[in-house]
């Protein structure tokens, strides 16, 4: 584990490919860096099956624009896939996101993103079964904590993904969070993010947390590409327990500024 950290310093993503579930990319705003390689959205079927198709690289709301330029903070090199489930009020269905994780299963992605969850506990076991299948498959799932503080959501109650919720920290610390199933605080407090129309917002919430360890995610995945989801949560605490005890490195700079300068570094 020790390793792994110190050499990602020299790490950028490079290599790896992260999906983005969520309300679609905006491909030429300057924090997604040119980084969006595909984009893909939902269609229904009259008997109300979903299928994914490609689509126009947009995002209709912002927040899957946002999730993107945080993913670059820690890896400004990693190529990115939209999968857009959410529309202009950020609505979708438990269908449309079952849909989307089984698709993802036969693709090749990495890390999945998904800054969204569902509390209906009758989709609860296909939910679990599609991101064991991802999980099988060598890609790691990072979740948001939703909104509600009791009971439990899905995916990011599942002991196979990564639980992130928000807090005011630094946008390079990641705290670790013993005995619960969100195992990790990330930056998600008053912090400047991307939004659709080249623009960008101060927003609050794990959805933006959770892109961020992403971003770890796939930094780390980029030093060792052979990780398994497991190994990936092994690290992400070992990244955390090690800034707590002091560690922050030079490059951990860059992270605190706006991916298109990062990229343009």
């Amino acid at each position: 584990m020790p390793a792994i950290l110190d050499e990602l310093r020299d790490a950028d993503g490079s290599g790896v490919r992260v999906a983005i579930v969520d309300s679609g990319v905006e491909a030429d705003h300057a924090w997604v860096g040119g980084r969006l390689v595909e984009s893909y959205g939902l269609t229904q079927a009259d008997g109300g099956d979903y299928r994914v198709v490609e689509v126009e690289p947009r995002d209709v709301f912002g927040h899957g624009t946002a999730a993107a330029g945080q993913v670059r903070r820690f890896a400004p090199a990693a190529d990115l896939v939209s999968i857009r489930i959410l529309g202009e009020t950020l609505q979708s269905t438990s269908q449309s996101l079952l849909a989307a994780l089984r698709w993802l299963k036969t693709q090749k992605v990495h890390v999945v993103n998904l800054s969204l969850s569902t509390m209906r506990v009758r989709f609860a076991l296909h939910i679990g079964h599609a991101v064991d299948d991802l999980y099988a498959r060598g890609a790691a799932c990072v979740c948001a904590r939703g909104y509600h503080r009791t009971g439990r959501a899905y995916p990011t109650s599942f002991a196979g993904t990564i639980g992130v919720a928000h807090k005011k920290l630094p946008a390079a610390r990641l705290e670790f969070r013993p005995h619960d199933l969100v195992e990790f605080n990330a930056a998600g407090g008053g912090m400047e993010v991307a939004w659709r129309n080249g623009q960008t917002r101060v927003v609050e919430g794990s959805s933006y947390a959770c892109a961020l360890v992403t971003g770890l995610a796939a930094r780390l995945l980029s030093v060792r590409p052979g990780l398994a989801p497991y190994e990936v949560k092994g690290c992400l605490k070992a990244y955390a327990l090690r800034q707590a005890e002091g560690w922050w490195d030079d490059w951990m700079q860059r992270v605190e500024q706006a991916p298109a300068i990062e990229s343009q570094s």
